[in-house]
């Protein structure tokens, strides 16, 4: 009775521990959702590179900040056995890839900064809680 009891334990923490060590899919959806609000926010923003377009894109973060901010905690921090070689290369590059984007924003609409104080602020404002929001620490 106890050996049967025990064997029984014994798998089901040895499968437990499996579910719960990889952590591949999750990272991989969630540096999935955070590439699909960036790439939106971009969107929003070269397509109307106005107050009103910034005003726009921000709306659109801030429905989805809270959420994806959620997920980022809970991704961060994995490491080693939890997360392959393979997919942390991808959460690097995305992570790279999607903060460059944010960035160049500010480059790109220079000319328009550079003429409009408001334009300037706004977008300074959402590149800024990005960059705070997928902080790495």
């Amino acid at each position: 009775m106890y050996k049967r009891l025990l064997t029984l334990l014994l798998i089901s923490v040895v499968c437990l521990s499996f579910a719960g060590c990889k952590k591949d899919d999750e990272i991989n959806s969630t540096m999935a959702d955070i590439h699909t609000a960036t790439d939106e926010i971009v969107k929003k923003i070269d397509t109307s590179p106005t107050v009103e377009g910034v005003d726009d894109a921000q709306k659109y973060w801030d429905s989805k900040k809270a959420d994806l901010k959620k997920k980022w905690d809970g991704i961060k921090g994995a490491r080693g056995f939890q997360v392959s070689d393979d997919t942390k290369k991808k959460m690097g590059e995305s992570y790279i890839n999607d903060s460059m984007a944010m960035k160049n924003l500010e480059i790109k609409h220079m000319g328009v900064t550079i003429r409009d104080a408001a334009f300037k602020s706004k977008l300074e404002k959402l590149v800024k809680e990005w960059d705070d929001t997928f902080a790495l620490q």
